[in-house]
């Protein structure tokens, strides 16, 4: 006679309890563990008692401790990645970002995503490879004698003048006075903006390099 359904998944759950009393790496070992780190221990000890909890419960509950913490390691890494220092500035809170929900080329993308995560071919990244001391990564572009960061890429450096004045003139109602709060200001509002001015600025540091 055939068993029902609910029956075989039970003899096989059994029989994966009793595995894991001799084996580790087990589905009910790995099971127990999540439940134990989400504060579900409890219902270890419960396999006779299907009505003692909701599985939507247990379903939520482990989702949520999985997502806090992994947000709260996310956090803790984050900050402890030197390369991330512009990152650091524009990140406060786990979430997707308004400009990847937004129409770009691939090329202006990339250049958003190089800026925020430290990976523009600048004096500060490309010192960091060769063990350069922080304060010697230097602008080679510009007599100002200063590290050459993203800050200082964008917003700074006397070399994109024109082009930084021309982005002032298209963008009229952004303040400039704070070069981070303009950062963050331009990824929310105008990220296919930034975009073209990182692309061009790039260009032309690569004409002076």
């Amino acid at each position: 006679m055939k068993l029902p359904d609910f029956r075989i998944s039970r003899k096989v759950f059994l029989w994966d309890i009793d595995l894991s009393t001799r084996y580790k790496n087990t589905w009910f070992n790995s099971v127990k563990t999540i439940l134990n780190n989400s504060g579900l221990s409890a219902l270890i000890n419960c396999t006779n008692n299907h009505d003692t909890i909701s599985t939507k419960y247990v379903i939520e509950s482990v989702k949520t401790k999985l997502v806090d913490t992994f947000k709260s390691e996310w956090t803790i890494n984050v900050q402890n990645m030197p390369k991330l220092r512009t990152y650091k500035l524009l990140k406060t809170e786990f979430c997707t970002e308004p400009y990847v929900k937004k129409f770009l080329s691939r090329k202006q993308r990339s250049s958003i995503a190089r800026i925020r995560c430290g990976t523009l071919p600048l004096e500060v990244e490309r010192g960091r490879y060769r063990n350069i001391p922080a304060d010697r990564r230097i602008c080679k572009v510009c007599n100002s004698n200063v590290t050459e960061d993203e800050i200082h890429f964008l917003f700074l450096c006397n070399r994109y003048s024109v082009r930084r004045n021309e982005l002032r003139r298209e963008l009229i109602s952004v303040d400039f006075d704070s070069p981070e709060e303009t950062l963050k200001e331009l990824l929310i509002s105008n990220p296919k903006t930034l975009a073209n001015f990182i692309i061009d600025c790039l260009k032309i540091r690569q004409d002076v390099i």
